[in-house]
């Protein structure tokens, strides 16, 4: 995703900062060769009245030595644009500017106040590796002001993430990723599933419904029914569009109620396995996962687990 700043890293290690409308979540993942991805660290602190985002930033900045880690941060949903599109036939240099140009129209804000990142759709065979992209269409100010906010505080920030990229980070976690996996989360803002199959994303779709809707006991149904079909739409487009074998299992992030409703309808209503997801199966933490790491901080989870080089 988007660079920001570079700086040679002297500790190991990535960490993840998110800042959400109540506070701020921050997970540090190590990885050694052979081993479960280690947390070293996971923090959640809501806002205090009374006192800033700058401040807990400053704080956390400072108890975990962030200016000597590498660090990244998810952009909030509002900040940016997802778009599927055509791979123009241009040579790889006018890349950038062919798509700047084709998705001009897609996005909600002015092209020339746009930061482009791009990358390509897996297909059958590769079949459609050279024919789509997904392209991330992100406000060139909500860039500046997450780099200037997390740099201020006292933080050395390398790469700026998104949400779909980072659950694909966590799918990639599971042995169902395989042969292909679907990964359903929800927070405060939303839903969001994602397909994945080998640490590849295809399709990723948000979902306007949050807990406090699937909670509802005088609504929930009407959700429960809206997720269905948002699942099966995606699931069927999976199939028809990339042409790949059809999906066999929904994985549900833990949510801060018990979901056994959610999972009962899902798999009396998909033609799918529904399982919840357990993250302590697969990471190397000192203590249990709390609700809010599996939960409020998910995707900062799955951005720290990122994998691909980031500059030195």
């Amino acid at each position: 995703m988007f660079s920001a700043i570079k700086k040679n890293r002297l500790k190991p290690g990535l960490a993840a900062v998110g800042v959400g409308p109540t506070g701020v979540c921050l997970v540090q993942v190590v990885r050694q060769a052979g081993r479960p991805p280690r947390i070293q660290a996971h923090v959640y602190r809501p806002l205090e009245a009374g006192e800033s985002l700058n401040q807990v930033l400053e704080a956390m900045a400072r108890e975990h030595g962030l200016l000597r880690m590498q660090c990244t941060t998810v952009l909030n949903d509002n900040d940016y644009k997802l778009l599927l599109t055509e791979t123009p036939e241009v040579p790889p240099d006018e890349l950038k500017s062919a798509v700047r140009w084709r998705i001009k129209d897609l996005i909600d804000f002015h092209i020339n106040d746009t930061i482009l990142d791009l990358f390509d759709i897996p297909g059958e065979d590769g079949a459609k590796a050279n024919r789509e992209l997904y392209v991330v269409a992100a406000r060139s100010q909500a860039i500046q002001e997450r780099v200037d906010l997390l740099v201020n505080a006292g933080m050395h920030l390398d790469i700026i993430d998104i949400p779909e990229l980072a659950q694909r980070n966590i799918a990639a976690l599971l042995p169902e990723d395989a042969q292909g996996v679907a990964l359903l989360s929800f927070n405060e803002r939303g839903g969001l599933i994602t397909l994945t199959r080998q640490g590849l994303l295809y399709l990723s779709r948000s979902l306007g419904t949050t807990p406090r809707n699937l909670e509802d006991e005088s609504s929930r149904m009407m959700h429960f029914e809206q997720v269905v079909l948002e699942v099966q739409r995606s699931l069927d487009y999976y199939e028809s569009h990339f042409r790949q074998a059809p999906i066999r299992t929904l994985v549900l992030a833990p949510l801060p109620f018990n979901a056994a409703a959610l999972m009962e309808f899902l798999g009396a209503n998909l033609n799918v396995s529904v399982q919840l997801l357990h993250l302590a199966q697969y990471l190397d933490a000192p203590e249990d996962l709390p609700p809010t790491l599996q939960g409020t901080c998910l995707s900062v989870l799955g951005a720290a687990l990122r994998q691909e080089a980031l500059a030195p």
